[in-house]
Protein backbone atom coordinates (compact mmCIF):
# COMPACT_ATOMS: atom_id res chain seq x y z
CA UNK A 1 0.00 0.00 0.00
CA UNK A 2 1.26 3.65 -1.20
CA UNK A 3 1.48 6.24 1.90
CA UNK A 4 -0.86 8.63 1.47
CA UNK A 5 1.05 11.19 2.86
CA UNK A 6 4.77 10.65 1.76
CA UNK A 7 4.33 8.37 -1.07
CA UNK A 8 6.34 5.61 -0.31
CA UNK A 9 5.72 1.99 -1.23
CA UNK A 10 6.65 0.03 1.32
CA UNK A 11 7.68 2.19 4.82
CA UNK A 12 7.83 5.78 5.45
CA UNK A 13 9.64 8.31 4.40
CA UNK A 14 11.65 10.34 7.20
CA UNK A 15 9.07 12.82 8.11
CA UNK A 16 6.36 11.38 7.32
CA UNK A 17 3.66 11.22 10.47
CA UNK A 18 2.86 7.77 10.32
CA UNK A 19 6.82 7.27 10.61
CA UNK A 20 8.23 5.74 13.61
CA UNK A 21 11.29 8.42 13.45
CA UNK A 22 9.93 11.35 15.89
CA UNK A 23 11.86 15.02 16.44
CA UNK A 24 11.59 15.56 20.16
CA UNK A 25 11.41 19.49 21.55
CA UNK A 26 14.89 19.92 21.73
CA UNK A 27 15.12 19.25 17.33
CA UNK A 28 17.03 15.75 18.46
CA UNK A 29 16.12 12.58 17.80
CA UNK A 30 17.04 8.81 18.76
CA UNK A 31 17.41 8.59 14.67
CA UNK A 32 19.52 5.52 14.29
CA UNK A 33 17.12 2.23 15.23
CA UNK A 34 14.03 3.79 13.85
CA UNK A 35 15.62 4.78 10.67
CA UNK A 36 16.76 0.85 10.49
CA UNK A 37 13.26 -0.04 11.38
CA UNK A 38 11.82 1.96 8.75
CA UNK A 39 14.74 0.53 6.08
CA UNK A 40 13.84 -3.04 7.02
CA UNK A 41 9.91 -3.03 6.73
CA UNK A 42 10.66 -0.90 2.89
CA UNK A 43 13.41 -3.80 1.92
CA UNK A 44 11.29 -6.71 3.24
CA UNK A 45 9.22 -8.28 0.82
CA UNK A 46 6.16 -9.42 1.41
CA UNK A 47 4.67 -13.10 1.20
CA UNK A 48 2.99 -12.46 -2.31
CA UNK A 49 5.75 -10.76 -3.68
CA UNK A 50 8.32 -13.72 -2.51
CA UNK A 51 6.00 -16.72 -3.58
CA UNK A 52 4.34 -15.23 -6.80
CA UNK A 53 6.77 -16.89 -9.07
CA UNK A 54 4.86 -19.78 -8.27
CA UNK A 55 2.14 -19.12 -10.24
CA UNK A 56 4.36 -20.44 -13.09
CA UNK A 57 3.88 -24.27 -12.68
CA UNK A 58 0.43 -23.85 -10.75
CA UNK A 59 -0.74 -21.90 -14.39
CA UNK A 60 0.80 -24.87 -16.23
CA UNK A 61 -0.28 -27.44 -14.27
CA UNK A 62 -3.99 -25.79 -13.98
CA UNK A 63 -4.25 -25.67 -17.86
CA UNK A 64 -3.48 -28.98 -18.09
CA UNK A 65 -6.44 -30.29 -16.43
CA UNK A 66 -8.43 -28.04 -17.92
CA UNK A 67 -7.51 -29.20 -21.62
CA UNK A 68 -8.38 -32.74 -20.29
CA UNK A 69 -12.05 -31.61 -20.50
CA UNK A 70 -14.02 -31.69 -23.52
CA UNK A 71 -15.45 -27.83 -23.01
CA UNK A 72 -11.91 -27.27 -21.63
CA UNK A 73 -10.08 -28.31 -24.00
CA UNK A 74 -12.30 -26.39 -26.91
CA UNK A 75 -12.16 -23.23 -24.65
CA UNK A 76 -8.40 -23.31 -24.87
CA UNK A 77 -7.97 -24.41 -28.32
CA UNK A 78 -10.80 -21.36 -29.29
CA UNK A 79 -9.30 -18.24 -27.47
CA UNK A 80 -5.80 -19.25 -26.90
CA UNK A 81 -4.38 -22.33 -28.89
CA UNK A 82 -5.66 -21.47 -32.19
CA UNK A 83 -4.59 -18.09 -32.82
CA UNK A 84 -0.42 -19.66 -31.73
CA UNK A 85 -1.48 -22.42 -33.88
CA UNK A 86 -1.73 -19.95 -36.81
CA UNK A 87 1.11 -17.56 -36.02
CA UNK A 88 3.30 -20.46 -36.04
CA UNK A 89 2.11 -21.29 -39.35
CA UNK A 90 2.80 -17.96 -40.60
CA UNK A 91 6.54 -17.75 -38.55
CA UNK A 92 7.24 -20.66 -40.79
CA UNK A 93 6.82 -19.21 -43.77
CA UNK A 94 8.34 -15.79 -42.57
CA UNK A 95 11.77 -17.86 -42.11
CA UNK A 96 11.73 -19.21 -45.46
CA UNK A 97 11.15 -15.64 -46.77
CA UNK A 98 7.45 -15.95 -47.77
CA UNK A 99 4.90 -13.65 -47.33
CA UNK A 100 2.37 -14.96 -45.08
CA UNK A 101 -1.29 -13.93 -43.22
CA UNK A 102 -2.21 -15.42 -39.71
CA UNK A 103 -6.34 -15.33 -39.65
CA UNK A 104 -8.80 -17.15 -37.51
CA UNK A 105 -8.59 -21.18 -38.32
CA UNK A 106 -6.31 -20.30 -41.35
CA UNK A 107 -3.01 -18.70 -42.65
CA UNK A 108 -2.97 -17.75 -45.96
CA UNK A 109 0.60 -17.96 -47.40
CA UNK A 110 1.88 -16.55 -50.76
CA UNK A 111 5.70 -16.65 -52.63
CA UNK A 112 8.87 -15.86 -51.49
CA UNK A 113 10.06 -11.92 -51.49
CA UNK A 114 13.09 -10.10 -50.83
CA UNK A 115 11.13 -7.83 -48.91
CA UNK A 116 9.93 -10.49 -46.15
CA UNK A 117 13.85 -11.51 -46.32
CA UNK A 118 14.89 -8.28 -45.59
CA UNK A 119 12.53 -7.84 -42.66
CA UNK A 120 13.27 -11.09 -40.99
CA UNK A 121 17.22 -10.63 -41.31
CA UNK A 122 16.55 -7.09 -40.12
CA UNK A 123 14.26 -7.55 -37.18
CA UNK A 124 16.81 -10.23 -35.63
CA UNK A 125 19.79 -7.68 -35.92
CA UNK A 126 17.43 -4.92 -34.69
CA UNK A 127 16.54 -7.70 -31.52
CA UNK A 128 20.04 -8.49 -31.02
CA UNK A 129 20.95 -4.51 -31.28
CA UNK A 130 18.39 -3.90 -28.58
CA UNK A 131 18.98 -6.62 -25.94
CA UNK A 132 23.06 -5.24 -26.73
CA UNK A 133 22.22 -1.48 -25.59
CA UNK A 134 19.88 -2.61 -22.59
CA UNK A 135 22.82 -5.54 -21.30
CA UNK A 136 20.22 -8.20 -21.44
CA UNK A 137 22.12 -11.38 -22.26
CA UNK A 138 18.30 -12.84 -22.91
CA UNK A 139 17.45 -10.81 -25.30
CA UNK A 140 20.47 -11.01 -27.33
CA UNK A 141 20.03 -14.78 -27.05
CA UNK A 142 16.49 -14.16 -28.94
CA UNK A 143 18.18 -11.84 -31.27
CA UNK A 144 20.99 -14.23 -32.56
CA UNK A 145 18.16 -17.58 -32.55
CA UNK A 146 16.05 -15.58 -34.94
CA UNK A 147 18.75 -14.55 -37.06
CA UNK A 148 20.12 -18.29 -37.12
CA UNK A 149 16.19 -19.57 -37.43
CA UNK A 150 16.14 -17.08 -40.59
CA UNK A 151 19.21 -17.86 -42.08
CA UNK A 152 18.51 -21.88 -41.58
CA UNK A 153 15.33 -21.56 -43.58
CA UNK A 154 16.29 -19.76 -46.31
CA UNK A 155 18.56 -21.84 -46.76
CA UNK A 156 16.81 -24.90 -46.75
CA UNK A 157 15.65 -26.91 -49.96
CA UNK A 158 11.93 -26.78 -50.75
CA UNK A 159 11.49 -30.29 -49.95
CA UNK A 160 11.98 -29.10 -46.50
CA UNK A 161 10.11 -25.68 -46.51
CA UNK A 162 6.98 -27.23 -47.37
CA UNK A 163 6.46 -29.78 -44.60
CA UNK A 164 7.71 -27.30 -42.09
CA UNK A 165 4.61 -25.28 -42.83
CA UNK A 166 2.44 -27.50 -42.20
CA UNK A 167 4.24 -28.96 -39.16
CA UNK A 168 5.16 -25.75 -37.69
CA UNK A 169 0.99 -25.52 -36.50
CA UNK A 170 0.65 -26.98 -33.29
CA UNK A 171 4.57 -27.10 -32.63
CA UNK A 172 4.29 -23.45 -32.93
CA UNK A 173 1.59 -23.30 -30.28
CA UNK A 174 4.02 -24.94 -28.11
CA UNK A 175 7.07 -23.34 -28.84
CA UNK A 176 4.99 -19.53 -28.64
CA UNK A 177 3.17 -21.20 -26.24
CA UNK A 178 5.89 -21.56 -23.82
CA UNK A 179 8.19 -18.20 -24.75
CA UNK A 180 4.81 -16.09 -23.66
CA UNK A 181 4.24 -17.62 -20.91
CA UNK A 182 7.75 -16.67 -19.93
CA UNK A 183 6.54 -12.85 -20.48
CA UNK A 184 5.52 -13.36 -16.77
CA UNK A 185 9.09 -14.05 -15.57
CA UNK A 186 10.44 -10.69 -17.38
CA UNK A 187 11.27 -8.37 -15.04
CA UNK A 188 11.69 -5.29 -16.94
CA UNK A 189 10.46 -1.23 -16.92
CA UNK A 190 8.14 -1.86 -20.29
CA UNK A 191 4.66 -1.28 -19.51
CA UNK A 192 4.34 -4.81 -21.83
CA UNK A 193 5.83 -6.58 -18.60
CA UNK A 194 4.25 -5.01 -15.78
CA UNK A 195 0.65 -4.88 -13.99
CA UNK A 196 -2.28 -7.45 -15.30
CA UNK A 197 -0.22 -7.86 -18.94
CA UNK A 198 2.34 -9.87 -17.19
CA UNK A 199 -0.51 -12.11 -16.44
CA UNK A 200 -2.20 -12.45 -19.71
CA UNK A 201 1.07 -13.75 -20.88
CA UNK A 202 1.28 -16.49 -18.76
CA UNK A 203 -2.48 -17.50 -18.99
CA UNK A 204 -2.54 -17.01 -22.88
CA UNK A 205 1.07 -18.80 -22.97
CA UNK A 206 0.29 -21.80 -20.85
CA UNK A 207 -2.77 -22.49 -22.32
CA UNK A 208 -1.41 -23.02 -25.84
CA UNK A 209 1.01 -25.20 -24.86
CA UNK A 210 -1.71 -27.41 -22.36
CA UNK A 211 -3.77 -27.74 -26.04
CA UNK A 212 -1.61 -28.23 -28.67
CA UNK A 213 0.40 -30.71 -25.86
CA UNK A 214 -2.29 -32.75 -24.65
CA UNK A 215 -3.60 -33.99 -28.24
CA UNK A 216 -0.06 -35.40 -28.94
CA UNK A 217 1.19 -36.55 -25.79
CA UNK A 218 -1.82 -38.60 -25.59
CA UNK A 219 -1.52 -39.86 -29.26
CA UNK A 220 1.67 -41.62 -28.33
CA UNK A 221 -0.83 -44.74 -26.99
CA UNK A 222 -3.79 -44.12 -28.59
CA UNK A 223 -3.94 -43.27 -32.36
CA UNK A 224 -7.40 -42.33 -32.55
CA UNK A 225 -6.72 -39.08 -30.50
CA UNK A 226 -4.50 -38.07 -33.88
CA UNK A 227 -6.55 -35.50 -35.70
CA UNK A 228 -7.19 -36.81 -38.99
CA UNK A 229 -9.44 -35.83 -41.35
CA UNK A 230 -10.76 -32.59 -43.11
CA UNK A 231 -11.31 -29.34 -41.37
CA UNK A 232 -12.99 -26.52 -43.08
CA UNK A 233 -12.80 -28.55 -46.43
CA UNK A 234 -8.95 -28.74 -46.28
CA UNK A 235 -7.04 -31.54 -45.21
CA UNK A 236 -5.77 -30.76 -41.74
CA UNK A 237 -1.98 -30.85 -40.73
CA UNK A 238 -1.55 -34.38 -39.60
CA UNK A 239 -3.13 -35.62 -42.77
CA UNK A 240 -0.86 -33.40 -45.00
CA UNK A 241 1.97 -34.70 -43.15
CA UNK A 242 1.18 -38.57 -43.15
CA UNK A 243 -0.57 -38.51 -47.24
CA UNK A 244 1.16 -35.31 -48.88
CA UNK A 245 4.45 -35.56 -47.39
CA UNK A 246 5.34 -38.95 -46.71
CA UNK A 247 5.78 -38.87 -42.79
CA UNK A 248 5.42 -41.61 -40.75
CA UNK A 249 3.00 -41.65 -38.19
CA UNK A 250 4.53 -42.83 -35.14
CA UNK A 251 7.28 -40.25 -36.57
CA UNK A 252 5.03 -37.70 -36.98
CA UNK A 253 3.78 -37.86 -32.98
CA UNK A 254 7.28 -38.40 -31.46
CA UNK A 255 8.24 -35.09 -33.41
CA UNK A 256 5.59 -33.02 -31.77
CA UNK A 257 5.85 -34.39 -28.19
CA UNK A 258 9.94 -33.58 -28.31
CA UNK A 259 8.87 -30.25 -29.53
CA UNK A 260 6.50 -30.01 -26.49
CA UNK A 261 8.72 -31.59 -24.03
CA UNK A 262 11.73 -29.42 -24.71
CA UNK A 263 9.70 -26.32 -25.02
CA UNK A 264 8.36 -27.06 -21.18
CA UNK A 265 11.77 -27.14 -20.60
CA UNK A 266 13.08 -24.33 -21.96
CA UNK A 267 10.10 -22.68 -19.78
CA UNK A 268 11.05 -24.69 -16.60
CA UNK A 269 14.84 -23.36 -16.65
CA UNK A 270 13.63 -19.73 -17.43
CA UNK A 271 11.08 -20.51 -14.04
CA UNK A 272 14.39 -21.93 -12.52
CA UNK A 273 16.47 -18.71 -13.21
CA UNK A 274 13.71 -16.13 -12.31
CA UNK A 275 13.67 -17.83 -8.68
CA UNK A 276 17.16 -17.43 -8.53
CA UNK A 277 17.65 -14.22 -9.16
CA UNK A 278 14.63 -12.93 -7.26
CA UNK A 279 16.74 -15.00 -3.93
CA UNK A 280 19.84 -13.48 -5.05
CA UNK A 281 18.46 -10.01 -5.57
CA UNK A 282 16.81 -9.88 -2.07
CA UNK A 283 20.39 -10.86 -0.66
CA UNK A 284 21.61 -8.24 -2.13
CA UNK A 285 19.27 -5.83 -1.19
CA UNK A 286 19.54 -7.01 2.79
Amino acid sequence: MTCSECGAARGHLFGCSQSSVKLDARGEAPVASPVAGDEAVASTPSAWEQYRLFAFPAVFGLMWLVSATGLGSFILRTFFGMWLHELGHATAAWLTGRWALPVPWFTFSFGRSLIVSALMFGGGAALARFGWQRRSQTTMGLGAVWLMASLVGHLAPTSFQEPFFTFAGDAGAMVFGALVSCGFLVRSPLRIFQGGLRWGWLVIGAASWADAFRVWWGSRTDADQIPFGIEDGWPSDPSRLVDEFGWDTRTMVQRFVAVGVLSLSGATAAFVSAVIREQLTRRRSA
